[in-house]
């Protein structure tokens, strides 16, 4: 509940490679898992970045864990604090362009189209941080940013002008 108008938010860890390995188990073509066996292992076993949470304790000003999709635990963390939060779409596009060919596998195989994009922003499980810094701060090595804190607004997350709607996995409700 700690992020301030005028922080960085950065991301430490990987986003939307567990729910890709999560949609590649799931899928009637069992050689789909077996041919991209790394998102696969990051869904059943994640690797959080616990030591960069330390080092970054002293330096942000909140962080919590991206278990449940970007999109949820960034609307969680703007409305904690009291503020909105703008992402940079082109800070995200690396995080879905390295799962596009999984994505082409899948949708090959039975014609439904699959948006890495979707992955990134609405999948859970890599868990990751997600944390503010000040701006002018150093924000530790490990650390992307990915978007700015910004005074509450109509909406509290955006993503290049477009509302980011909080989805993904709710522990309470699902």
């Amino acid at each position: 509940s700690g992020a301030q108008v005028g922080d960085n938010v950065a991301l430490a860890g990987t986003l939307g490679r567990a729910a890709c390995g999560l949609d590649l188990l799931l899928h009637q073509d069992k050689s789909l898992a077996k041919a991209y066996d790394e998102w696969v292992a990051v869904q059943l076993r994640p690797t959080p970045p616990i030591q960069l949470g330390i080092q970054a304790a002293g330096h942000a000003n909140s962080m919590l864990d991206v278990s449940d999709s970007l999109a949820l635990d960034c609307n969680r963390l703007a409305n904690a604090s009291d503020v909105s939060i703008e992402l940079d779409r082109s800070k995200l596009e690396g995080y879905a362009a390295v799962l596009e060919l999984a994505a082409q596998s899948l949708s090959a195989r039975d014609d439904v189209a699959r948006d890495p994009m979707d992955w990134v922003l609405y999948g859970g499980e890599d868990h990751s941080l997600l944390a503010t810094f000040p701006q002018g701060s150093e924000i530790p090595r490990g650390f992307k940013v990915i978007g700015s804190v910004v005074q509450r607004g109509a909406v509290p997350v955006s993503l290049g002008g477009s509302v980011l709607e909080p989805k993904g996995w709710d522990s309470v409700s699902s």
